[in-house]
């Protein structure tokens, strides 16, 4: 069956191309791709730009995590067979995130824990670790990245589906779940705070680094510099 189109134009919104080749595609060797991406952001360094690089690819975890809710699938595939490319929007240097339609995974409704952990352990840690070979920089502060999106969604999704969205949220708030991931970052993160609270107040234990990028400040939900 072929990909929605009306998918496809939802997961642009969150800077996700399907079936559409990059037009100026990052190298796929992660030592040339962080050099440039260093040079696209206009870091300073290597863990300023993989910094980042998470704080852009959080768009596409969370929009998995989007797709096992409201659409019963998810991009089954490894970090590997993602690509990525630069793009100009909003006036920014930004990045998105390729996929292929045909590593598509239609799910049934209880198998949506299994896709969660695919996507937080296959496509996230294992490809922070890869990026943590090459560049000195704390796993929480690339979690914190990705995160922080994750639970923009759940926000939203707890005003339409309330019941669902505390399930995933108990779901990632229990670190053997999250198993061979040592921690539940999600409860490093949030702790017992609702979602609401966690959303509307300044909640990361590490700076995303932006404010080290030419085009962008400090951020709100970052600690304030001393």
């Amino acid at each position: 069956m072929p990909f929605p189109d009306q998918l496809k134009y939802s997961l642009a919104a969150h800077s996700v191309a399907v079936d559409q080749p990059p037009l100026r595609p990052l190298p796929q060797d992660l030592k040339s791709m962080m050099d440039d991406i260093r040079h696209w952001s206009g870091a300073q360094n290597d863990g300023v730009a993989v910094s980042y690089f998470f704080r852009q690819y959080a768009l596409f975890v969370s929009a998995q995590f989007d797709l096992i809710t409201s659409h019963n699938g998810y991009f089954a595939c490894s970090w590997q067979e993602l690509q990525f490319s630069r793009v100009r929007n909003y006036g920014y240097n930004l990045l998105q995130t390729h996929a292929d339609s045909r590593n598509f995974l239609a799910i049934l409704p209880e198998n949506r824990f299994a896709a969660m952990h695919f996507v937080l352990y296959r496509q996230t840690e294992e490809f922070i670790a890869e990026f943590r070979k090459l560049v000195k920089i704390s796993p929480i502060t690339l979690w914190e990245n990705i995160l922080g999106s994750l639970l923009w969604f759940y926000a939203s999704l707890e005003k339409r589906q309330p019941r669902r969205a505390a399930e995933d949220m108990e779901w990632l708030l229990e670190s053997k779940n999250w198993h061979p991931i040592k921690t539940s970052y999600m409860q490093k993160l949030i702790g017992s705070q609702p979602l609401e609270r966690a959303i509307s107040s300044p909640l990361r234990k590490t700076c995303c680094l932006y404010k080290e990028l030419p085009d962008f400040a400090v951020c709100t939900f970052c600690p304030s510099p001393k």
